[in-house]
């Protein structure tokens, strides 16, 4: 037998668990994980909403419409989430947008 395929076939066994007791040890479980990830997404929603809905408004114009959408799709999809919270969420999925996605290149 390869080494090389025993060690491939270890590591799918113990990598798991060991995920596994790494994010229990940070207090990430797959729930929460899956929570910040649906949030993610529906911040990310609502700036693309802002932006093509409201094109011709100033940032922090968009910035207050984009919170209410979030707060609203949360609320919708039963999460409870804090002004403060809403606010965060929605900067980073704007900078993780803009990063992901130049000005430049949706011009073209």
């Amino acid at each position: 037998m390869d080494i090389q395929k025993i060690i491939f076939d270890l590591l799918i066994l113990i990598l798991p668990t060991l995920l596994t007791v790494i994010f229990s040890k940070f207090g990430l479980d797959r729930i929460k994980f899956q929570r910040y990830q649906r949030l993610i997404q529906i911040a990310e929603e609502a700036v693309l909403w802002v932006e093509d809905a409201y094109p011709q408004n100033r940032g922090s114009e968009k910035l207050l419409k984009a919170i209410q959408y979030f707060r609203d799709a949360a609320i919708q999809a039963g999460f409870w989430i804090a002004d403060e919270e809403a606010e965060k969420k929605v900067r980073v999925a704007y900078q993780a947008l803009k990063h992901a996605f130049p000005v430049e290149a949706l011009k073209n």
